[in-house]
């Protein structure tokens, strides 16, 4: 056989064997090494599993990124996990009781204040019409007659960039997983003076359970979504808080929080000093099995539904607006083809960085988030499973799927190395080989390699 012939049939071959193990990843991380089992009294090693095992003599594992732009695989995975870390805290499931329905849960949504007027969508006419035609203070117009599809690229745009104040949003948008923290504080103290007790006896009798999803909306601010569930000591495993609290209750002290929390920003080189604080929008709807999954309610939401609705965001960031994964500098965002609110965002973000003093000086390490340094998703202790045991029961499954109980508690799973040998300890070497497949050449080379160094 021809040799180049034979060298593209061995590198499609040791391609397609990367994908099949890497399932089918975008851009897999590459390693090289072993792991083995080690007694180390009598000096007995088991090998476990060795890269040179494999076609190529590399071991390929999937990136993990939730982002559906970079990794649509892995994305999708990140999806159905999250779909059941929130699910499992609103319905019950993998070990969490069903009971824990019955438990007050509603569906918050908290919003940021307005920066200035920006083109947005509305559910009847236009998107700012105004019959006298005014102006801005800068000569511009301050009325817009366009229906906007969700595909405009003028959505969230604002209608005069010298009136839209972007230094408030990106000090807003820098301080707002603050902000949420005392929400949550004040939220306690709202429902304990509604009992009559105090925060201490409140805390005794009844746990806020919530899982904090984060979206980014098309003015490039975010707003925060959050199943809220109230339950008693044992949390989710018990019953609900023995107080005379309702859902109903729970909605009307969120609303009530939301316009009551108020944080001072830290003081900017001119002196200046923003109040920050909710924004006017909060939404709440109760959680039931009994709404209709088909049909947004303004007043309930269905489990399966929320759960859907936040797991879909969770693998977006800020690649509507055209900003790649990493982000150095404004000037970096233009060249990626970002929009041009994205830009200034980015360049008030910079500048702040730069002169803000100390308390901004991270935000350069947040430019691709347009200021935001929170997570997109967090959750209390107890409100769910988490991430890590469900990715646990997922690995036991694989490595062996008759032993694992599809009704188990994931949260009572042991991990691997707690089914070793007695005496044995698990020894792993592994190293970074790269990230990505190979391409043909590379990958026909590894291929032989290998091969010569099995035969050796």
């Amino acid at each position: 056989m021809n040799t180049r012939l034979s060298a593209t049939l061995v590198g499609e071959a040791g391609q397609a064997d990367a994908e099949k193990r890497a399932r089918g990843c975008s851009r897999p991380v590459r390693l090289v090494g072993s792991t083995t089992l080690v007694d180390w009294d009598t000096g007995e090693v088991r090998p476990v599993y060795s890269s040179s095992s494999e076609l190529d003599g590399t071991t390929y594992v999937r990136c993990g990124n939730r982002r559906a732009a970079v990794c649509p695989s892995c994305s999708r995975e990140y999806k159905g996990d999250a779909w059941h870390v929130l699910m499992c805290g609103l319905a019950g499931g993998k070990g969490i009781p069903a009971s824990v329905a019955e438990h007050p849960c509603t569906f918050a949504t908290l919003t940021a204040p307005s920066f200035g007027a920006v083109h947005g969508l509305r559910a009847k006419g236009p998107c700012r019409a105004r019959r006298d035609h005014p102006v801005c203070p800068h000569g511009r117009p301050a009325w817009c007659n366009r229906r906007h599809t969700d595909d405009d690229s003028l959505l969230g745009q604002p209608l005069c960039v010298e009136c839209y104040d972007y230094l408030a949003h990106v000090v807003w948008q820098w301080h707002a997983p603050e902000l949420w923290r005392r929400f949550c504080i004040a939220l306690q103290r709202s429902l304990a003076a509604r009992c009559g007790l105090s925060v201490q006896q409140f805390r005794e009798r009844c746990k806020i359970s919530y899982s904090k999803v984060v979206e980014f909306q098309a003015r490039g601010v975010i707003h925060v979504h959050v199943p809220i569930r109230l339950d008693g000591p044992a949390g989710p495993d018990g019953p609900g808080p023995g107080l005379s609290l309702s859902t109903t209750d729970l909605e009307a002290a969120v609303r009530d929080t939301a316009g009551k929390v108020v944080l001072e920003s830290e003081p900017l080189p001119d002196g200046v000093v923003y109040r920050l604080r909710w924004g006017a929008q909060v939404d709440t709807r109760t959680i039931t099995d009994t709404a209709d999954q088909q049909t947004r309610s303004p007043h309930a939401a269905h489990p399966r539904q929320v759960a859907a609705y936040l797991a879909k965001y969770l693998t977006k960031a800020t690649e509507d607006f055209g900003l790649p994964q990493r982000v150095f500098s404004a000037a970096h965002a233009a060249s990626a083809g970002a929009s041009l609110h994205a830009v200034r965002l980015i360049q008030t973000a910079q500048h702040l960085a730069e002169h803000g003093g100390d308390a901004y000086t991270r935000l350069l390490a947040h430019l691709a988030s347009l200021g935001y340094r929170g997570h997109p998703i967090t959750k209390s202790r107890a409100y769910s499973v988490t991430f890590g045991q469900i990715r646990r029961a997922k690995r036991l499954h694989r490595s062996r799927p008759a032993g694992l109980d599809p009704g188990a508690d994931v949260r009572e799973l042991l991990d691997l190395d707690d089914d070793l040998p007695d005496g044995f300890e698990r020894l792993s070497t592994w190293a970074f080989a790269g990230l990505g497949y190979l391409d043909l050449a590379t990958a026909a080379a590894a291929v032989e390699a290998a091969v010569r160094a099995r035969s050796r």
